[in-house]
Order: C-alpha cells, then sequence, then structure tokens
C-alpha cells in the first residue's frame, strides 16, 4: 500500500490521502461507503456479534439509518469547521480531531488523530495526521465496533495507513504546498 496524492478538501486546512489502487481520496471514499446503504448493510450482517456487543438493541437495519444520517451531518461539520478554523482560531480542526491514543498529553509533530461521529456513541471514525491546528491529512476511516483498533482487521488496516502517511508527510514536509487540486 503506497500513497499516490494527497488531495485538497478545503484549500490550506483539511486534505486527504489517495492510496494506489484506490480510485477516490480517502475523505471521498469514507464518506462514499458511509452513505452506501448495501455496504452499510453488508458490514453490518458481517459484524452483527460486535454490534450486538455494544449496542444490544440496535438492528442492523437501525444501524445503517443511523450511519448514514450521521455521516452526512458529519461530512457537513467537518468541511464547515475547516473553513472557520482558517479565520477563526477559536474554531478549529484541532477541536474536532483528538489524539489517536487515549490520555495523551502532549502534542507530538504529525500526531495520528481520529474524529468520532457526533452522536453519543458514535462508531463512525475518521482517522488523519495533524500537520498544525487546522490542518489535518485524512488517511482513512472505520466503522469501529470494538473497544480497541488491534481486534479487527479493516481496523489494523487504517493504522497502517496512518503509520503510512505520517511517514509520508515527514518526507515531503518541505514540499506541503504541492498538493493536488480536489
Amino acid at each position: 500500500m503506497k500513497i499516490s496524492n494527497i488531495f485538497v478538501i478545503v484549500r490550506e486546512s483539511l486534505f486527504a490521502a489517495k492510496f494506489q489502487k484506490q480510485d477516490r481520496n480517502e475523505f471521498a471514499r469514507m464518506f462514499d461507503l458511509w452513505n452506501d446503504a448495501e455496504f452499510l448493510e453488508m458490514f453490518f450482517e458481517e459484524h452483527k456479534q460486535d454490534l450486538n456487543a455494544f449496542w444490544q438493541h440496535v438492528t442492523v437495519k437501525e444501524a445503517v439509518i443511523a450511519t448514514m444520517a450521521e455521516a452526512t451531518s458529519l461530512e457537513r461539520k467537518l468541511v464547515a469547521v475547516a473553513r472557520t478554523g482558517l479565520t477563526d482560531r477559536d474554531e478549529t480542526l484541532s477541536d474536532l480531531f483528538r489524539p489517536l491514543r487515549n490520555g495523551t498529553t502532549r502534542l507530538e509533530e504529525f500526531e495520528k488523530s481520529k474524529l468520532r461521529g457526533s452522536r453519543r456513541h458514535s462508531w463512525l471514525r475518521l482517522y488523519a495526521i495533524r500537520v498544525d491546528v487546522n490542518l489535518f491529512v485524512v488517511s482513512g476511516g472505520a466503522i469501529k465496533l470494538t473497544r480497541t483498533m488491534n481486534e479487527r482487521s479493516h481496523l489494523v488496516t487504517e493504522l497502517k495507513k496512518l503509520d503510512l502517511l505520517r511517514d509520508y508527510l515527514g518526507d515531503e514536509s518541505d514540499e506541503l504546498e504541492v498538493f493536488e487540486m480536489y
């Protein structure tokens, strides 16, 4: 798995990696999947045991509907805050994204970050690397129905993508203005 390009979502604020063998950048890919009822139904059927372990009274149909509604809301909020953060430091992407590891007390360079959906117990996650206060590069996303990311292969893949993007940005940090338009 290699990064082929970085795409602009919101100029000077929000970007997304595109991996080779993918036809879209990770921001577009995730929100397309989270709005695809057929994909979501297959996902929740496949992970029904995980769904029932944490959300005992949620049916697959309810999970699909909730995911689609939350994804739409999350995408709008993310883009709005990315734009607002360009001129207003009181509301930036750093207010939405949190360090990947709970309990992190200091900021790192190219910090691995996560954004949870807006519902109280959301299973939606968008993963990104923090470059600056209002500058993040999305590496991917997932529906997380387990306590840790190491419990399911699709979540382990997201960890690998974060590492790849972090390394890529570290190598290319002098050339970050060479982002392709989305």
